[in-house]
């Protein structure tokens, strides 16, 4: 059985190698491990991908369930062959940052593929010519559905410029809507992402090249901002997409498309520079060591009344007498909670 981590837990890329036999498939850029793994014994074959960018980690847990779920589900393994790259991005991953080694964004580089790890990938894909695949990033929280913070944002990427309904994205979305039909989830916050082709995006190149797959993005919702939900709700459409039909089903047509311009973090109507403002604070993550530190950082301030936030703090009574930089670490007294260079030094936000 799998070992369990906890659900806000960054894996060290070390840990994440020792503890599943793993087979090494190529080496990064910086000559560190790309691994894989495939279980099952079925002949439909299936591959899913994560961590191409080294700061999205929540597919990788969605990997470690699906390798779970296919160790306790017979019927699963007797039909398909899951075939699993954990982390396809592993320079990035140790930093947290979006790119590898070389400074190369990989889901740029899907038409020259002068990096090694999208070469390894498309050749890995191409090797095991697969049914489907399934390709995992996390979205950033600026996005949302309606007002609802977007937790999931789905895809059936476009082929061409034209962005054109061919055959193969006309089966695909009526098997992931079909899906969706069988799934034991409240919608509401599930999101289509934009469908504008990107010629250097994984998924965009492999639509073109008759390679069905579906991007999932795995966003955060109120109270979760370690994505739990999405990371459970993620599991459950690859598994339901799996063994569900292509019958002509609209359910996927019909999700809204996500929009940006959610806040995190909102303290509304306080006192400062003798003006009546709203501050909008945000996390960012990055890599101290081996492990992952958080702090905050100013994203806005004014009249942010119209702009959709996950979680709000009424300052009417707060005087605020610190200066404020957008895009800079915040040193400031909130009441119940302060920050001084970015970290939380007294109280805590609400999650």
């Amino acid at each position: 059985m799998l070992q369990h981590f906890s659900n806000n837990e960054y894996i060290p890329y070390n840990e994440l190698l020792a503890f599943y036999p793993w087979e090494t498939i190529g080496f990064s850029s910086e000559e560190r491990a790309i691994v894989s793994a495939s279980i099952g014994s079925g002949k439909r074959n299936i591959c899913i991908w994560a961590g191409m960018h080294g700061n999205e980690s929540t597919g990788i847990h969605i990997i470690l369930k699906l390798l779970s779920e296919f160790q306790m589900k017979s019927g699963l393994a007797d039909d398909f062959k899951l075939h699993v790259i954990p982390v396809i991005n592993p320079d990035a991953y140790v930093r947290y940052t979006r790119r590898n080694g070389m400074g190369m964004d990989l889901n740029r580089d899907f038409r020259a593929f002068q990096t090694i790890e999208s070469a390894k990938l498309i050749g890995w894909i191409r090797s095991i010519q697969p049914e489907l695949c399934f390709n995992l990033h996390d979205q950033r929280s600026i996005f949302h559905v309606n007002g609802i913070s977007a937790f999931t944002s789905l895809l059936v990427p476009s082929s061409e410029k034209s962005q054109a309904i061919t055959l193969t994205r006309r089966t695909l979305m009526n098997r992931l809507g079909n899906a969706l039909n069988q799934i034991d989830y409240d919608l509401a916050g599930v999101g289509r992402y934009s469908d504008e082709y990107y010629p250097t995006a994984v998924g965009d190149y492999l639509m073109s090249q008759n390679i069905p797959n579906i991007l999932i993005e795995s966003g955060v919702s109120y109270g979760d901002m370690f994505r739990n939900k999405a990371r459970e709700f993620g599991t459950e459409v690859i598994l339901k997409t799996l063994i569900a039909k292509d019958e002509d089903c609209e359910v996927y047509d019909t999700l809204p498309l996500n929009q940006k311009g959610q806040l995190e973090w909102v303290i509304t109507d306080l006192l400062y520079a003798n003006m009546r403002v709203d501050v909008s604070l945000k996390r960012v993550e990055a890599m101290n060591g081996h492990i992952k530190a958080s702090i905050y950082i100013v994203d806005d301030l004014g009249d942010l009344a119209s702009r959709p936030r996950l979680f709000e703090m009424d300052g009417k009574d707060l005087v605020l007498s610190e200066a404020l930089i957008v895009d800079r670490p915040v040193t400031a007294d909130f009441g119940s909670v302060v920050f001084e260079d970015g970290k939380i030094i007294a109280g805590q936000l609400k999650e």
